[in-house]
């Protein structure tokens, strides 16, 4: 059971990196590849992959989210309870929560989209800690 926890960690944190890589795209679309003329190969092949990360963010997010759960669940069940994984849920609980208040809002404000990426980036910061320390 233990191998599934982490296995279950594992991809939890690449379907969060799929989540997350929506915004890197994105910010390397406008500062780089917007610039490309249209013919450009690279270009045509970017935007494909951009598109497809963009429309399947929330799916990206979700599917992590239910694989984070069931992480928690083996990692309580058949090992021990750790503090710097159970902040790291709870700070995905929060940044999935403030996706689909955003995804539901009729009217998107700018501190909604900032505090969504902040959760993100202190989501990166205590996976780190989790990874590095496992305690």
């Amino acid at each position: 059971m233990v191998e599934i926890g982490e296995l279950l960690g594992i991809l939890t944190a690449v379907l969060f990196g799929g989540a997350i890589l929506n915004f890197c795209v994105k910010f390397v679309n406008r500062k780089w590849v917007m610039k490309l003329p249209k013919e450009s190969k690279f270009k045509q092949g970017y935007t494909s992959v951009m598109k497809f990360l963009v429309k399947n963010h929330r799916f990206f997010g979700f599917g992590a989210a239910a694989l984070m759960v069931a992480h928690v669940v083996v990692q309580i069940l058949f090992r021990w309870v750790s503090i710097t994984g159970l902040v790291t849920a709870g700070l995905a609980v929060v940044t999935v929560v403030l996706g689909v208040v955003m995804f539901k809002a009729k009217k998107r404000t700018p501190a909604m989209l900032w505090a969504h990426r902040g959760s993100v980036i202190a989501l990166i910061a205590a996976f780190v800690v989790h990874v590095i320390t496992r305690i």
